[in-house]
């Protein structure tokens, strides 16, 4: 009995003993794990700086946005060391021209939505197979999340003054935020993604980085042919000057382009970035604006799950 007693008391302790090793391990796992999820996340920022310098060299250089500088080169897994230390990180990210999408901020001004934008954002829902309804959805969306001033004299229907109203929800941020609004749903978000925006304030379409589907849809009267047109020979070297010099090449004297609709240069950057260190994998994407071409600053940056 007291050699059974002895051996069940050896195996007691032994499981114990087992279990707090692999408690200890996971424990450290979970601190290395995070060590490395930090790291991660300072060579992001490193390459969000990187970022920075790059948009404002082009500014400098370049009286134009459009592609094929190095702002549009994309890094794909980039080794990254340090002396005297054999773990190796994996940095890729790449650098959009967010004017070079349609800006759902357009769709609505103090609280109200605008037909002439509607109108474009249907235009851009048929070539993309969506159902028009969606516009006006999403601009009441949009509408939603801004105030409405207050009106006075005539604007209040007679004397006095009428209080505005306040944003009754959120901003949203990204296209991804549309998702669960009637017939909107995932699918219908991953058409938009690579043709909308959502920015600070009211922007034109960049006519150097923006695809035929936006352009088609921003300018009534052009067509998708001709805008498919125009932008392979803009994608072949033949860049735009200016607003005038893309109007001319339509070659069309019924369609009208104004500054509301079209540029040729940006000041709004999506940076987008993904470090794989050790177990840590971080993805980072972050808006920039370059509306003082000497200092680019970020306006906001999230983490990515």
């Amino acid at each position: 009995m007291a050699v059974i007693s002895a051996l069940i008391i050896v195996a007691a302790v032994a499981v114990l003993m087992t279990g707090l090793f692999q408690r200890q391990a996971a424990a450290v796992r979970a601190v290395e794990n995070e060590q490395a999820r930090v790291q991660a996340r300072w060579l992001l920022q490193g390459g969000l700086d990187w970022a920075r310098l790059v948009l404002r060299e082009d500014a400098r250089r370049n009286a134009t946005t459009r592609l094929g500088e190095l702002w549009s080169t994309p890094v794909a897994d980039t080794r990254i060391t340090q002396p005297g230390d054999d773990r190796v990180a994996l940095f890729s990210g790449r650098i959009q021209d967010e004017q070079g999408k349609y800006n759902l901020r357009n769709l609505a001004q103090n609280g109200v939505p605008r037909p002439d934008e509607v109108a474009a954002l249907e235009r851009l829902c048929a070539m993309l197979g969506l159902p028009g309804v969606l516009a006006p959805r999403i601009a009441l969306r949009v509408a939603s999340a801004q105030s409405t001033p207050a009106a006075t004299g005539t604007e209040a229907g007679g004397t006095g003054a009428a209080a505005g109203h306040a944003p009754t929800a959120p901003m949203i941020r990204s296209v991804d935020e549309l998702e669960g609004l009637a017939d909107i749903d995932e699918d219908a978000v991953a058409a938009l993604r690579p043709y909308v925006t959502v920015l600070p304030e009211t922007t034109a379409v960049n006519a150097n980085t923006a695809p035929a589907e936006v352009l088609a849809a921003r300018v009534p009267g052009l067509s998708l042919a001709q805008a498919r047109a125009v932008t392979e020979r803009r994608d072949a070297g033949a860049w735009f000057n200016d607003r005038a010099d893309f109007a001319n090449r339509l070659a069309d004297p019924r369609i009208t382009v104004d500054d509301t609709q079209i540029a040729v240069v940006s000041k709004w950057f999506m940076v987008s970035g993904t470090v794989t260190f050790e177990r840590a994998v971080v993805t980072l994407n972050a808006l920039i604006s370059r509306a003082d071409q000497n200092n680019p600053v970020v306006v906001w940056k999230r983490e990515i799950d």
